[in-house]
């Protein structure tokens, strides 16, 4: 199967600077249309502020939590939905800012290279090209 980010900008951070009204969303990104299944949720997540608390939160279309987290640095979880819904992602405090966001079906997500795999290179297809890279002609 192929891997899929659902994230829509995985390179841009999402950042909470203070400026904004949080109870608004005016922090969060929603992924819409996704569809009925087990995801995984990962992301660096840092606080430059001095507050302690909650830095991250998903929630539904329907504003229920899907997880929270205080931890800084790499955080990772998986989360099933029911339904196709929305999954909105929210930097919880000033301070914090949320990188390398992957969601991704957790059938695709694979671990050890941070995401899932490709569907391009599986360990029959690396033998059969390190035999033909020593056939040159």
């Amino acid at each position: 199967m192929q891997r899929i980010n659902r994230y829509p900008s995985p390179l841009t951070p999402l950042v909470n600077d203070g400026t904004g009204d949080i109870s608004h969303g005016d922090y969060d990104v929603a992924i819409d249309n996704v569809e009925a299944g087990t995801y995984v949720f990962a992301a660096d997540v840092q606080n430059s502020g001095t507050q302690t608390g909650i830095n991250v939160m998903l929630f539904d279309s329907a504003w229920k939590p899907l997880f929270s987290s205080n931890k800084i640095g790499h955080v990772k979880t998986t989360l099933t939905l029911k339904k196709p819904d929305r999954v909105r992602i929210r930097p919880n405090q000033a301070g914090v800012t949320i990188s390398n966001v992957i969601v991704e079906r957790a059938d695709t997500y694979d671990p050890a290279v941070g995401g899932g795999a490709s569907g391009l290179l599986h360990r029959a297809d690396r033998a059969l090209l390190a035999l033909s890279l020593g056939v040159v002609a």
